[in-house]
């Protein structure tokens, strides 16, 4: 096994989605064997490639499972989306190369380790539960980076690693005997191969948006363009389990995904639909205290009542700030849907009796098929949600998009006992 590094949706069909699975999340998990699982694919574009350290290597697809020890590699059209069981996902884009090291993660704590080594390519990282109270480790030719309760985006080459941090508590970064550790959203870190980590500089909006364009998908062989702005805001999520795509709007879309399961849509994308005008100085914050809500299930109609928190990074007429709110989602465990509601940034989204979050496919993934506007406060917003179910909660990301206004961050909630 590779040295311990720290890191933040493929999934078995049969492993994650079926009862095997599921119990191994009711339980302390150690990740640390050829067979076990640790993720799943969410969304894939182009022909993304994973090697289990005891099967022979395979074309990621929607559904399919990521293992402990596997090698993920892509080439300059392939694109793939990982999300881990503890809700953490990474975004890795084209040519590059990663093994995940390690992954122990209890869900009754909600507390773990997570690490991989990144060898090449540009990669974007949302923590989960781990990085709540654990940094994320990632090890690079250059540097090792950490990562804690956020949003970071780190490119790799033989020369050097370039980390930017986007959200969340801090990121560090260690080589060479130096420490460089970044509180404030988009800032970035270059450490040259040899060298120590440089001194935190503030990025420009036209360097992040070069950066993000990486992420999209490229236009011909069934894999189509757009930015992420459009990406987060035309979904095509299939609205039931057929695994048929539904665009919103057929006249521009991501088309992200080549493979079985849905299409149209970038799940990774709305992490950062808010996010263009990050470069902008802002302050680093921490989450305050959220009120104390408690979750009901009800168990005569298969439906369980998740409740939980938001946290995310708010532009606003183009001030940043840090902000927390309510995400509430009625699950229907038979038919696989949900309607979710949210209160974040003075809106309110959602709700009502249809529902408005489907999953995607027989994956523990689900999408809003088309994003949720906002039905009180600030009129003409609109709400995405990307996420994943476990016996344990659901947890993912969002973004919202609106009139010189965008957020996007991670949600997290748990259901009754």
């Amino acid at each position: 096994m590779a040295k311990p590094a720290f890191v933040s949706p493929s999934l078995p069909r049969a492993a994650l989605a079926g009862a095997t699975a599921l119990m191994l999340l009711c339980s302390p998990m150690m990740i640390g064997t050829a067979a076990a699982k640790v993720g799943v694919t969410s969304a894939t574009d182009g022909d993304p490639l994973g090697k289990p350290p005891a099967e022979a290597e395979r074309v990621l697809r929607v559904g399919v499972d990521v293992q402990a020890n596997e090698t993920i590699t892509t080439k300059a059209n392939d694109r793939a989306h990982l999300m881990f069981l503890d809700g953490t996902s990474l975004t890795v884009g084209p040519d590059a190369s990663i093994v995940i090291d390690k992954f122990v993660y209890d869900p009754n704590s909600k507390t773990g380790d997570l690490a991989i080594t990144a060898s090449k390519g540009v990669f974007r990282l949302v923590g989960g539960k781990i990085s709540k109270t654990n940094a994320i480790v990632v090890n690079t030719p250059s540097d090792t980076i950490g990562i804690r309760g956020g949003i970071t985006l780190f490119t790799i080459d033989a020369k050097k690693t370039v980390s930017i941090f986007i959200f969340g508590f801090s990121m560090t970064i260690n080589a060479n005997g130096r420490i460089e550790t970044v509180t404030r959203p988009g800032f970035e870190v270059t450490t040259n191969a040899g060298g120590s980590p440089g001194r935190a500089t503030q990025l420009t909006k036209g360097q992040l948006n070069a950066l993000l364009s990486q992420f999209d998908g490229k236009k011909g062989g069934g894999q189509g363009g757009g930015n992420a702005d459009q990406s987060a805001q035309n979904s095509g999520f299939s609205n039931s389990n057929s695994g048929k795509g539904t665009n919103v709007d057929g006249s521009k879309g991501d088309k992200f995904g080549s493979g079985p399961g849905p299409r149209n849509r970038n799940p990774s994308d709305t992490i950062t639909t808010a996010l263009t005008d990050a470069g902008s100085t802002a302050p680093s914050l921490q989450p305050s205290v959220l009120p104390n809500v408690v979750p009901t299930v009800n168990t005569m109609t298969s439906k369980v009542t998740y409740v939980g928190t938001m946290s995310g990074l708010v532009i606003n007429n183009g001030s940043p700030s840090l902000a927390n709110g309510i995400y509430r989602n009625v699950w229907d465990v038979g038919a696989r849907n949900g309607v979710a509601s949210a209160t974040f940034g003075g809106a309110t989204y959602g709700g009502g009796s249809q529902p408005n979050t489907f999953a995607v496919g027989n994956t523990p993934a689900f999408v809003t098929p088309a994003p949720l506007p906002s039905t009180s406060g600030p009129t003409g917003r609109n709400l995405s949600l990307v996420g994943a179910n476990t016996p344990t909660g659901q947890a993912g990301t969002f973004a919202i998009t609106g009139p010189r206004y965008g957020a996007a961050g991670t949600f997290q909630a748990t259901p009754g006992r």
